[in-house]
């Protein structure tokens, strides 16, 4: 017959190997995660990464100062562009989508603009397309929180290395993709790679 503290032993070895199996299955889970984060980046034709995104605090367009850190807990979306930047122009009206799509949910879109002044971002957001006369941006007020980084030091801490580019920043502060060039970021597996970042 067992004592109680045979008793005792069997219930913490039995408390232990479930831990020690719940413990495997969450890994298992995670990797299986990480696995598919990184057959959407490549579907995407991005580049997957895991770094700590380097800190930033900028000025906005409206007058307010937006930092990372501010950020802090949500799933950031960083881009660096100019208005002068022909494939920026082209990208930016998906972006705006995005924004939209995502609005009121842990996503945040910064677009930092290494343009000259905040009145040349305006007037790139309040433009038309010249051979069609049509306006590039969706109509409506701007979602995406757009930054002033003229001097382009904030692009060169995350390495930049053309405009424009995109850097994906988790929940924790860590960059786990970067895009280079222009992308249409109203595809399906762009939809698929935030929903699996908003998870967790």
């Amino acid at each position: 017959m067992l004592t109680q503290t045979h008793k005792l032993v069997v219930l913490l070895a039995s408390a232990g190997i479930l831990v020690g199996f719940i413990a495997m299955v969450e890994a298992r889970g995670d990797e299986r995660e990480r696995h598919s984060m990184v057959e959407d980046v490549a579907a995407l034709g991005g580049e997957t990464a895991d770094r700590p995104a380097p800190d930033w605090s900028l000025p906005t367009r409206e007058g307010s100062t937006l930092s990372l850190r501010d950020l802090r807990g949500k799933v950031v979306f960083l881009n660096f562009w100019a208005s002068w930047c022909p494939p920026c122009v082209e990208e930016m009206p998906s972006m705006e989508q995005l924004a939209r799509k995502y609005q009121g949910r842990d996503l945040v879109m910064v677009a930092v603009s290494q343009d000259d002044s905040a009145e040349a971002v305006e007037a790139f957001l309040n433009s038309s397309d010249p051979s069609t006369g049509e306006p590039i941006m969706p109509s409506g007020p701007v979602t995406m929180r757009v930054a002033l980084d003229p001097s382009a030091a904030t692009s060169r801490s995350y390495g930049t290395e053309r405009l424009p580019e995109t850097y994906i920043i988790d929940r924790e502060g860590r960059v786990v993709a970067r895009f280079v060039n222009k992308y249409d970021w109203g595809r399906e597996e762009v939809d698929r790679f935030i929903e699996r970042l908003l998870r967790q």
